[in-house]
């Protein structure tokens, strides 16, 4: 009578050894962002991310504090990825970066399930607003903000509900043709508003 034959235990992943704090963010960081591109957001978990990259778990409360801190890190890393690729500032492509796609809807995800909306305010307005400025021509600074503040809300907007709709390519042309003569126009709608006091 033979033995039935044990399975093998499956091979423990190795785990790194001691890592730097900014090594680990770092790689923390990277995983998530990589994973919350691919995955459901639900289930890029502190467990997933730490396996990924052989960290301990322990390491995303060490480095970040909870999931919702090394989250709020991802969002200002994917901003700063944006604002890096993008730096003529009134390129409308940064509507269709899939890092700014990722970090809007990260940001509506992680709202929705809690945190406070205001933790992802990066006063992306207040630092673009005087760049944006110059590039419109010297408009008011009130009249700049409203602009961008218009802006901002479309193309968040956009990034959160594109796939809802069936646009077709000429559509999408069309409205940005639209917003590029609309801006044109800012002057004359400033000066009708008295806002260039």
């Amino acid at each position: 009578m033979t033995r039935p034959k044990k399975p093998a235990l499956p091979k423990a992943k190795k785990v790194r050894g001691v890592v730097p704090s900014a090594e680990a963010q770092k790689l923390l960081i990277n995983a998530a962002i990589e994973m919350l591109h691919i995955l459901p957001f639900d289930q890029v978990t502190a467990r997933a991310i730490t396996k990924k990259v052989g960290l301990s778990l322990p390491t995303i409360s060490n480095n970040f504090g909870s999931m919702a801190g090394l989250f709020n890190e991802v969002t200002i890393k994917l901003r700063n990825n944006v604002l890096a690729r993008h730096h003529k500032i009134l390129d409308q492509s940064i509507s269709l970066d899939p890092d700014f796609i990722l970090r809007t809807r990260l940001v509506a995800w992680l709202t929705l399930e809690g945190e406070n909306p205001g933790q992802f305010n990066n006063q992306l307005i207040e630092n673009i607003a005087p760049q944006f400025q110059t590039a419109l021509g010297g408009l008011s600074l009130r009249t700049t903000t409203a602009w961008l503040t218009l802006i901002i809300f479309m193309v968040e907007g956009h990034a959160l509900f594109s796939e809802v709709h069936e646009y077709p390519a000429t559509q999408i042309t069309d409205g940005i043709t639209l917003l590029t003569q609309l801006r044109q126009q800012l002057q004359n709608s400033e000066n009708a508003l008295g806002w260039n006091n």
